[in-house]
C-alpha cells in the first residue's frame, strides 16, 4: 500500500507538485528471500524469525517515515524563509468585501486578486529591493503601497484597507485640466507606441488579438488594422522598419501612399532576438552588433548570467569577412554573485543524482537486494523513475541539458536554490545604451554607470563614469531618447511618479528634472519630438488614454 504526502510550493507565478513516497508493508514475507532448493525449515525457529521480522520492519517503516517527513518540514522551511506574504482584506467605505480587487507588483507581470471575501494572500521572493503593490478595481479608485526592504525582512505583512468609489465628476476635472491625447476603444488597452517618419503608431490589444493605430502629431486617427494575433509590443529596427512582435512569431508592416498598413513579412522570435535585435545602430559605415542574450524566459539559464554585453562591428560594404572586436562590458558584481549561486546549485544537483543513480545501480547489479535494509523501497524509486522520468540521469553530466533550471528541481531544496537565483539574481539583463554623440559613439552602460567612447577608427577614444548630479536615489538607471530632436533623458521615478533629466554627454552628467507623468506608474512611457507620453489604463471606463506633457529644456 502507498501513502503519499502532499505539498504545493508557489514560486514566480508557478506551481510546483512534489510527491513523497511511503511504502507500507502488507507482508513481510514478502521481503524474505526464497529457500534455497533442498532447505526443510523449522517450524518454531520459522516463527520466531517471522516476529523478529516483522519488530524489525515496522521499527524500520516508522523511523523511515519520521525522518522523511522531518526532510520535508525542513525544505519546506528553507523555502518558507524566503519569501515574505502580503496578505489582507480590501473592502468598501461601507465595510463590506469588494471582490475581484487586483493586487499587482509595479513593473512586473505577478499579482493576485481579493476572493469573495475581500481577502487576498501575496508571497514576495525578492526582500532586498523596495517593492510597489498597486490595488486597483472598476470603480474604485487606485491605491499605491511601498514596502522597503527592511519591512519585507519579516515573514508575513498584513494590509487591509477600505477603498474609495471613483467620483466621476472630479476625474473629468483632472482630464480636462491635462487633456488626453488620445484614447482607446471600449474594452481595449493600450500595450505599446512608437514614432516613425512623423507618425505615431500603437498598438491596442484585447483578450486574444491586437489593433495597430496609426495617429497624426495632434492624436488625430489616419487608420487602423485589426489582427487575429496577440502582439505584445513594437519595435523599429536599425533600419527604420516597423515590427510587431508576438510571443511566438513577429510580422513587420509599413504604411503605403494611401495610409493603408500591409504586412511585409512573418518570422519567428529567435529570428527577432538572433537578428534584428543584434544591429544596434550605424556608426562611420558600419553596423554596429551587439551580443544577445536569449531570452526563452525566467527559469533559463543565460550567457554570463545576463550580466555581460559584447560589441563589434562589421563594415556595411562588405570588406569584412567577420565582424570585428569593440568592447565589451561586465557586470563583476552582479556576475560572481549569480556564479556563486549557479555552482552551488550544480553541486546539490550532482549530489542529488549521484544518491539516485547508487540506488538504481544497487538494485540493477544485486538481485537478492534488500531495499529496506537499505532505507529505500524498488517501488518508491520505480515511483520516482515514473514521475521524473529518469531519476539517477545527470542532464549536465551526459551534456544534453538545454538550459531549463525547472529541469533541474528534483528536490525541495534545489527549487528553492533555483527560485532565488532567478527572482532575485539574474532577473534582468545589463543594459547598454548606445548614442552618436559629436562624431563619437558613446556607449553607455547603465548597471556599471560607465561611459565607453569610439573612435571614427572603431578604437576606445574614452572612459568615464556616469554622473548623476541630482536625484541619485530615484534614479531608474534608464535612458529615453528623442530622435526626432536629437536628445537623451534620464528617467527618474518618486512614489510612482516620473520625472525627466536632460543627459549632458560632454560632461556624462545626468541629473533629476522636470515632472513629466501627471498620474503615478505609467504602463508605457515614451518622449518624442519635445514631448513625454504616458499611457493608462482607465479601469472605470475600461479604456486606454495617453496623456502628453511639454518637456521644458535648457
Amino acid at each position: 500500500m502507498i501513502g503519499h504526502l502532499l505539498f504545493y510550493i508557489y514560486g514566480g507565478g508557478r506551481y510546483a507538485y512534489f510527491r513523497a513516497n511511503v511504502l507500507t508493508i502488507d507482508s513481510p514475507a514478502a521481503l524474505r528471500h526464497p529457500l534455497s532448493e533442498g532447505e526443510l525449515p523449522d517450524a518454531k525457529n520459522e516463527t520466531d524469525r517471522t516476529n523478529r521480522t516483522n519488530e524489525s520492519n515496522r521499527t524500520m517503516k516508522t523511523t523511515r517515515i519520521l525522518t522523511l517527513l522531518a526532510m520535508l518540514m525542513m525544505s519546506i522551511q528553507i523555502i518558507a524563509q524566503e519569501r515574505t506574504v502580503v496578505q489582507g482584506f480590501c473592502k468598501d467605505e461601507n465595510g463590506k468585501a469588494i471582490e475581484n480587487v487586483n493586487i499587482s507588483i509595479v513593473n512586473t507581470p505577478y499579482g493576485t486578486s481579493t476572493d469573495a471575501k475581500g481577502h487576498y494572500e501575496l508571497p514576495l521572493y525578492d526582500r532586498s529591493t523596495a517593492v510597489n503593490l498597486y490595488y486597483s478595481c472598476i470603480g474604485y479608485q487606485d491605491t499605491i503601497v511601498s514596502l522597503t526592504p527592511k519591512l519585507l525582512q519579516r515573514d508575513s505583512i498584513n494590509i487591509s484597507f477600505r477603498m474609495r468609489k471613483t467620483s466621476y465628476d472630479l476625474q473629468e476635472v483632472g482630464v480636462s485640466a491635462y487633456s488626453d491625447f488620445y484614447r482607446s476603444r471600449t474594452n481595449r488597452n493600450i500595450a505599446d507606441m512608437a514614432f516613425l517618419d512623423g507618425k505615431i503608431y500603437l498598438l491596442e490589444n484585447r483578450p486574444k488579438s491586437s489593433s495597430m493605430v496609426v495617429l497624426d502629431t495632434e492624436g488625430g486617427e489616419l487608420t487602423r488594422k485589426d489582427f487575429d494575433q496577440l502582439f505584445e509590443k513594437l519595435h523599429i529596427d536599425a533600419f527604420n522598419d516597423l515590427i510587431l512582435v508576438g510571443q511566438d512569431s513577429c510580422l513587420q508592416v509599413y504604411l503605403d501612399e494611401k495610409q493603408s498598413i500591409q504586412p511585409v513579412s512573418t518570422f519567428s522570435r529567435d529570428d527577432y532576438r538572433n537578428k534584428l535585435l543584434k544591429i544596434v545602430c550605424e556608426f562611420n559605415g558600419a553596423y554596429i552588433i551587439r551580443t544577445i542574450v536569449h531570452d526563452r524566459g525566467l527559469y533559463w539559464l543565460k550567457y554570463n548570467h545576463g550580466k555581460s554585453q559584447d560589441f563589434l562591428y562589421i563594415m556595411k560594404d562588405g570588406s569584412m569577412e567577420k565582424p570585428q572586436y569593440l568592447c565589451s562590458f561586465i557586470d563583476t558584481l552582479g556576475y560572481r554573485a549569480c556564479q556563486s549561486q549557479w555552482m552551488k546549485i550544480q553541486n546539490e544537483y550532482h549530489q542529488a543524482m549521484a544518491e539516485n543513480f547508487t540506488l538504481e545501480s544497487i538494485k540493477e547489479e544485486n538481485r537478492d537486494w534488500n531495499p529496506m535494509r537499505e532505507g529505500e523501497s524498488i517501488t518508491s524509486i520505480r515511483i520516482k523513475k515514473a514521475e521524473r522520468g529518469s531519476p539517477g540521469f545527470d542532464l549536465i553530466n551526459e551534456g544534453i541539458w538545454d538550459g531549463n533550471l525547472m529541469r533541474l528541481a528534483e528536490t525541495p531544496t534545489l527549487l528553492g536554490m533555483i527560485q532565488w537565483y532567478c527572482s532575485i539574481l539574474a532577473k534582468q539583463e545589463y543594459q547598454i545604451v548606445p548614442l552618436i554623440v559629436n562624431g563619437l559613439l558613446q556607449l553607455i552602460g547603465l548597471d556599471n554607470r560607465e561611459i565607453v567612447e569610439i573612435g571614427t577608427d572603431f578604437k576606445i577614444a574614452n572612459r568615464q563614469s556616469l554622473k548623476t548630479t541630482s536625484g541619485e536615489e530615484f534614479f531608474k538607471n534608464e535612458f529615453l531618447i528623442d530622435k526626432a530632436k536629437g536628445k537623451v533623458y534620464g528617467l527618474f521615478e518618486d512614489n510612482g511618479v516620473y520625472y525627466v533629466g536632460l543627459y549632458d554627454p560632454e560632461t556624462g552628467s545626468v541629473g533629476m528634472g522636470q515632472k513629466a507623468s501627471n498620474k503615478i506608474y505609467p504602463r508605457v512611457f515614451k518622449v518624442h519630438d519635445g514631448y513625454a507620453y504616458s499611457v493608462y489604463f482607465d479601469n472605470a471606463q475600461m479604456l486606454g488614454r495617453i496623456n502628453r506633457v511639454k518637456l521644458i529644456t535648457n
